[in-house]
């Protein structure tokens, strides 16, 4: 019997969360359809755009993404904390910007006008509801997958589901569970065969990560950075966007959560982002392959310092998806999972007893 994920997932508090969705039927998301021979590719574009204009207007961290040909896979950070530092004109100014008049006689979108935010800040009730709705998973996936939907549907002349469900969801309990998650996500399109490193794995966050490190490592055969970071004209972004409560310093990756907390914003692992990128690479050429490989010598005591252990890490980054399901992290934070959702079992209990090592175990 499944589970309501309002169980799990409380609007009000912060979390991380892997969410995955893929397209029903034969339909292809951003890929070559083998059948019609049509391409699709152009919906990365799409799909990308459309996730950096959510990022700058909801109170949510992203922390990884991979964009598949029939499916994508983020991993997300609620912030309830920032959307309680918003003021409530704020508030009413980004709410409108996700959701902008339509001027039927020019037949384009327009930006807020002062009346329309004067009017929505000018009611307390409906403001409270929209600071809760703009740091909510559920919200947040909501206006990125139908708004794909649609644009999709309306591409093929078609009507109809586009997604085969709503979006499956995992919550990630710790640094350990994170970190093995989003190598598993940034290593998505090595392991799919579609790319031989991670500087090749186009339309992923790790991609994205080296090309801000080290600008001069760009792949030969990877689509240009100017054809990602420009935005898609089909993209419904009425005017400037409200800016974020911080900003990075990087401006080709700064609505993507860092690593590594800075003085302009809260990272998302305990690590440097050169030990992060050093870990995804190393493990993508273990994955590459196509052996188990032994784990490099270097390589072991960044797992073990983030609560993973080595011999088991290239097993987790490979079948994570299938390891775990309502939540994934230490056998501790499983346990205490169990108990605040009433549950007695946990699908992943035996995983992360071979995956993740115990506390007692970790390197002083």
């Amino acid at each position: 019997m499944g589970l309501p994920r309002s169980t799990y997932v409380k609007d009000g508090q912060e979390g991380v969360y892997h969410c995955f969705c893929r397209c029903v039927r034969r339909a292809f998301l951003c890929g070559l359809d083998p059948v019609t021979h049509r391409d699709f590719s152009h919906r990365k574009t799409l799909l990308l755009d459309r996730l950096r204009h959510l990022a700058a207007i909801f109170a949510i961290d992203v922390c990884a993404y991979a964009i598949m040909a029939n499916h994508f896979h983020l991993i997300l950070r609620t912030r309830p904390d920032i959307a309680a530092s918003w003021s409530d004109l704020e508030v009413a100014t980004r709410w409108l910007t996700l959701f902008p008049h339509y001027n039927h006689k020019q037949h384009k979108l327009e930006p807020p006008s002062d009346m329309q935010i004067s009017a929505l800040v000018n009611d307390p009730k409906r403001i409270a509801e929209l600071r809760k709705r703009l740091s909510s998973l559920s919200w947040f996936m909501g206006r990125l997958n139908e708004f794909i939907a649609r644009a999709a549907n309306k591409e093929d002349d078609v009507k109809g589901r586009f997604w085969e469900s709503r979006f499956k969801c995992t919550a990630l309990l710790d640094v350990a569970a994170i970190a093995a998650c989003m190598a598993y996500v940034d290593l998505n399109p090595i392991r799919a065969g579609l790319a031989s490193s991670p500087e090749d794995s186009n339309f992923t966050s790790i991609q994205q990560r080296i090309r801000a490190w080290h600008p001069e490592m760009l792949a030969q055969n990877s689509v240009p950075i100017e054809d990602i970071q420009k935005p898609a004209d089909t993209s419904p972004i009425p005017g400037p966007l409200p800016p974020r409560t911080f900003v990075s310093s990087d401006s080709s990756s700064s609505w993507l959560c860092p690593i590594q907390s800075d003085t302009h914003r809260r990272g998302i692992l305990q690590i440097p982002t050169a030990d992060y990128l050093d870990l995804v690479d190393k493990s993508g050429r273990l994955l590459r392959s196509g052996k188990r490989g032994a784990i490099d010598a270097d390589l072991a005591p960044i797992l073990l310092r983030i609560g993973l252990k080595p011999d088991a890490w290239l097993d987790t980054i490979s079948r994570f998806q299938s390891r775990f399901r309502l939540a994934a992290g230490l056998l501790s934070s499983l346990r205490n999972f169990a108990d605040q959702i009433g549950r007695h079992w946990l699908t992943g209990l035996t995983a992360a007893r071979a995956v993740f090592v115990t506390s007692a175990q970790q390197p002083v």
